[in-house]
């Protein structure tokens, strides 16, 4: 693919290729969490570390400056449980289809969390807020920008 081109402003035509069925991801860090096992609540206060791999160095550079950040990361203990319901039962009797709840059982099992971004030391990012368990994969990570995530009402 010519990515160049791909990103260029006006010129050309650009016809999207068609998008794949399946995709296949690799972690670039993994949490280091107080937390071992999964659990519903009790998230606000821990803090946790998201350790990058050495290759992915020079990517971190300039997290620092941001006060909170994105966090996509792999429920992978939740792949192996037996359930995948299409609906939850919440509390006071309501249901609702997964994709309106937060809960791990999700058909590709992806966690999404802004957190509060405590420090930087060298590969590792200290945060806080963070729902994932100790040695949880994570998928990527991106600056909280107000202007794009932020909605009101």
């Amino acid at each position: 693919m010519d990515w160049k081109r791909l990103f260029r402003r006006g010129g050309e035509a650009w016809v999207r290729p068609e998008p794949p069925r399946e995709v296949m991801l690799r972690a670039v860090a993994f949490v280091q969490s107080p937390v071992a096992r999964p659990r519903p609540h009790g998230w606000a206060n821990v803090e946790s570390r998201i350790v990058f791999e050495p290759e992915h160095a020079r990517r971190l550079e300039g997290i620092e400056r941001f006060r909170h950040v994105i966090v996509v990361f792999y429920l992978d203990v939740a792949e192996g449980a037996p359930e995948k319901p299409e609906q939850l039962e919440l509390a006071g009797g309501r249901r609702a289809g997964i994709f309106a709840t937060r809960s791990q059982l999700r058909p590709n099992h992806l966690g999404v969390s802004a957190v509060e971004l405590l420090g930087r030391e060298g590969l590792a990012l200290r945060v806080r807020g963070l729902d994932a368990i100790d040695r949880t994969p994570v998928l990527d990570v991106k600056p909280y920008l107000p202007e794009y995530d932020r909605k009101d009402g």
